[in-house]
């Protein structure tokens, strides 16, 4: 039986749930191209033998212990030039889902952050990642694929600065997997909502709030070495900004690189 339904009007109110599946992010792609879906539909897997990562990467997670999930979303052509701002709302929802779901659950609040460019941080570690992936069709923004992947019962990450929500809660018990769905499904839709009414400049306040290391002096890498940085902002191209030697540098995807002193 299906148990992942989400109490929203539309975001993870529909979906399909898959024991296993190469990737719930091609699935629902396919999914999305040959079939009439509503917005929101989701797909859940309680494994998958080919996950996608950003920049190309596998994304590895033990079976049916962490939340695999891909959304349907439809944000219109005229968003077209506003399409980091959809990566900035989902990460917000997401953060904003599990900090209700702990403060109802466990009564305390979660030191959850954002790192640039999509992963999710909880205590300095990565929790989860986000890809999202859209389709065009004739210079139009036909759909895209948000594809989530949170760790939550798996306490074992070999040689990964990672983490779950299990084993920073210190919880003996499993935890259900399908109330973490139901609360980032409600998180994303709010935020979401509010990317399609071009709420920008509240968007961008939250998400600086929680953008991991913000106004903070760190250690980062890139063509010419490594350096010791401030970020400053990340913009609506998903360009980040950092402060170095009192000077201001943009990096795109792939070219700046955190360096961590252990894992």
């Amino acid at each position: 039986m299906n148990k992942y339904q989400a109490p929203t009007r539309f975001v993870g109110k529909y979906s399909k749930y898959l024991p296993t599946c190469p990737s719930t992010n091609s699935l629902g792609f396919e999914e999305a191209l040959s079939a009439d879906l509503p917005e929101g539909f989701a797909w859940i897997a309680g494994h998958q033998t080919a996950g996608k990562g950003q920049r190309g990467n596998h994304w590895l997670a033990q079976a049916d212990q962490n939340l695999l999930v891909s959304y349907l979303l439809k944000p219109g052509h005229e968003a077209l030039a506003d399409q980091f701002y959809l990566s900035k709302s989902i990460a917000l929802g997401i953060v904003h889902g599990l900090q209700s779901w702990a403060q109802i659950r466990y009564g305390e609040k979660l030191p959850l952050s954002i790192k640039w460019p999509n992963d999710i941080y909880l205590s300095g570690q990565k929790l989860g990642g986000i890809l999202i992936e859209s389709n065009f069709q004739a210079g139009q923004w036909a759909f895209s694929i948000i594809g989530i992947g949170l760790n939550i019962n798996q306490t074992e990450f070999p040689d990964l600065r990672a983490i779950s929500l299990k084993k920073y809660l210190q919880d003996p018990q499993a935890i259900a997997i399908e109330e973490i769905y139901q609360a980032i499904s409600l998180g994303i839709e709010m935020q979401y909502i509010r990317f399609q009414q071009k709420d920008f400049s509240h968007l961008d306040l939250n998400y600086h709030s929680h953008l991991f290391q913000h106004q903070q002096e760190a250690l980062y890498q890139d063509a010419l070495g490594t350096f010791s940085g401030k970020i400053l902002e990340v913009n609506a191209q998903g360009l980040i900004c950092l402060e170095r030697n009192n000077e201001q540098k943009w990096y795109d995807l792939k070219e700046l690189c955190f360096i961590f002193k252990d894992i």
